[in-house]
């Protein structure tokens, strides 16, 4: 689990425990076997967090979210709009481990309803220690995680009364998929993520 300098120790203890916690619940469900459990990171407390859906092969391989080709991707978009480093947002998914398909090679699928709500609770704790100001909901099982009686909109905002507010946007799986219209949907992208920005320079 990878923490920052700007941590507050309370915090990062009580990651260190959610973490250990979610370790016995999968080898109890035995949803570790075989694979890595990818744990979130960055600087805890944190104004902005993204959240995706599941981690894929190069995660797991490597233990940390979104260090894929997609996540890569999606980061130096981050990177560009909130003129940040990766180690400046606290990135995790809804599911901890990777959704596979055992055939000759394994391969990505959906996480099942069955392990989002298996893995639900602990991100929801996740967002309790974490306190973002706002959230962005990569993807479709990530935004209906977290807000399941709304329609996936990207650019968007999602408000409560009760947590942070959420902006939803495309996966960037799923914009790397559509080289077609990559360059306009990574305009679109761009404006939903000043959105997030331009907010949290309000709130300061």
């Amino acid at each position: 689990m990878a923490y920052s300098s700007k941590d507050n120790p309370e915090k990062k203890n009580d990651l260190d425990l959610l973490g250990k916690s979610l370790r016995l619940a999968c080898e109890k469900a035995g949803l570790s076997e075989g694979v890595s459990i990818v744990f979130g990171e960055g600087p805890a407390p944190c104004d902005i967090m993204i959240v995706g859906e599941a981690p894929g092969r190069d995660e797991t391989k490597h233990g940390r979210p979104f260090i894929g080709r997609a996540g890569r991707f999606f980061i130096s978009v981050l990177k560009e709009v909130f003129g940040r480093e990766r180690d400046d947002f606290y990135i995790t998914n809804v599911v901890k481990v990777w959704p596979t398909i055992k055939k000759q090679r394994l391969k990505t699928r959906k996480p099942t309803k069955d392990e989002v709500a298996f893995f639900l609770p602990f991100l929801m704790e996740e967002i309790r220690i974490i306190e973002p100001k706002a959230i962005v909901a990569a993807g479709k099982t990530a935004l209906s995680s977290l807000a399941p009686d709304e329609d996936f909109k990207p650019g968007g905002w999602i408000k409560s009364d009760h947590g942070p507010a959420i902006m939803p946007v495309y996966h960037p799986a799923y914009l790397l998929r559509k080289q077609r219209s990559l360059k306009k949907n990574t305009v679109e992208l761009k404006a939903a993520l000043r959105k997030v920005r331009d907010s949290l320079s309000g709130q300061r």
